[in-house]
């Protein structure tokens, strides 16, 4: 059976896996996305590279 995994940022989502066996599918969601997780690092004060990425994430839904 697939396995769905979201990668998020904080709780913007920004690609979807799909595991089944050992195939992987991803998905990159739309560049908004991107952006949004962006601006939300910038107003948050992610400026480094280390608290930026301490906060990605990965999730089932």
């Amino acid at each position: 059976m697939a396995k769905l995994i979201v990668i998020s940022w904080r709780d913007v989502p920004a690609q979807v896996l799909v595991k089944s066996g050992r195939e992987t599918a991803k998905v990159q969601l739309s560049h908004r996305f991107q952006e949004a997780v962006d601006r939300a690092a910038m107003r948050a004060g992610k400026s480094g590279s280390e608290a930026y990425l301490a906060d990605w994430k990965r999730s089932e839904p």
